[in-house]
Formats: structure tokens, sequence, C-alpha cells
């Protein structure tokens, strides 16, 4: 999919009655990223202009849409029904006026609940640090509880200048990795295997044994480790 970025100054906003229906914005400050020169950091910590005049392939944000959601500040502010789309690469939640303008919502957001055709899905922040990541990357959650499973969209942005052509070509690709978090162990790389997992939560290991069994799970198949830990959770 071909897709153009153009981005605007920085300006603030101050109250938005609209964009809320179960409270007032007051004193809520936005970046207007309409058309300014975005500077990013993609997955390999490689520098990356948005604003740079090139031809886009692939897309930095979860849905080039923008969708219904409610947005949890870190301060417990809950603001519901804005419409949005989330940047991975700039890790950034972005609300669209209804004059058209592309906002970046400035305020620590802890959560967001994205409404995707009916189906609600849920992105965090806040998360502890894991290699390139931090407390500003945004994960979404596919379980939560005792122990969450998060998905992590790793970013990768490559530039290059095809043989005879004029124009320089940006790819931007997605590649999801998946984490299990507690607070006893931080940030985990989720186990590929049944045995490495029952190994990375032997407290939890005959619990674990026995859902997997009863419900014929093969926790290297998305689905069936969210079953797995959605159960464990249970309890």
């Amino acid at each position: 999919m071909k897709c153009f970025f153009n981005f605007l100054s920085v300006g603030v906003l101050f109250c938005i009655p609209h964009l809320i229906q179960a409270q007032t914005l007051n004193n809520f400050s936005f970046k207007d990223i309409g058309q300014s020169v975005i500077i990013a950091v993609d997955g390999n910590g490689k520098m990356v202009n948005l604003g740079a005049d090139m031809e886009n392939y692939g897309s930095p944000f979860f849905d080039p849409e923008f969708l219904p959601a409610n947005i949890v500040l870190a301060t417990g502010q809950r603001y519901e029904n804005v419409p949005i789309k989330i940047n991975l690469l700039s890790n950034e939640v972005i609300y669209k006026t209804p004059e058209g303008k592309e906002l970046a919502v400035l305020p620590a957001i802890k959560q967001v609940e994205l409404n995707k055709n009916g189906e609600i899905l849920f992105f965090e922040y806040g998360f502890p640090v894991y290699e390139k990541q931090n407390h500003k990357t945004i994960y979404q959650v596919l379980a939560k509880g005792k122990v969450s499973l998060l998905k992590y969209f790793f970013i990768q942005v490559t530039e290059a200048k095809p043989y005879s052509s004029a124009t320089m070509l940006r790819t931007i690709e997605q590649f999801p990795k998946l984490f299990l978090y507690d607070q006893s162990m931080s940030l985990k790389k989720a186990p590929k295997s049944n045995e490495d997992l029952l190994s990375l939560y032997k407290a939890d290991a005959t619990k674990l044994e026995s859902i997997l069994r009863k419900n014929n799970l093969k926790i290297k198949k998305e689905e069936d480790l969210i079953k797995c830990i959605s159960k464990l959770n249970e309890n």
C-alpha cells in the first residue's frame, strides 16, 4: 500500500469540548502534526525524518483509519469516543479534529481502548525498559492479570533509491513481537513452546500444564497463548 506523510508545525490547543462525552477537556494540550517535520526512531534505533520528500510503502499506524477510542491518562482521567489512530513508530496517539487537523496527544497516556469494528482492543504504556523499548513504548495488551501478554510492534524503516529512479523510496515494515509481563519477572520475551512456558513459570507449572492439556493448546500459536494466559489469570 502506498501512503504519503505530510506534517505541520507545532501548535497547542486547549479545551475542545466536542472531543469528549464523559467530561470536558480543560487545559488539554496537543501537538499539531499536520505538516511539521517529524523525527522518529525506528526499532533498530535509526533516526527517521518523516517530513522528507519520499514515496512511502507501508504504514507506521496500527490501523490507517481513525477509529473511536476511550483514552485513560496516567492521572486517571478518562476521555470517551475520541477518533484516533496509533502511530507505532513514534508511539503517539493521533487525534483528528472535525476540521481535519491531526493532533498528537501530549499528556501521558496509560491506556487506550480502541473500537475496531465493534471489537475492543487495549493498548497501554508504562512497561519496563527492554532493550530499546521503554515506558513510552506502546503495547497491545492481549491478556491482563497476574501475567500480562503484550504485543510490541517492531517498526523497521528502509530508505533506498532504486536504480534509474529519481525518487527515494521509504519502506515501513511492522514485525509483531510477544512479551510476558508480571511484577516479579518484569518484561520477558514470550516463550515459543509449552515446555519453555512451564520452565519460565515453575510455581504455576502444574496449573499451566493442566490448562494446556485440557484445552489442547500449543502456545507457538498466538491465539493459544492468549487463551492459556487468560485462563491462568482467572484464579
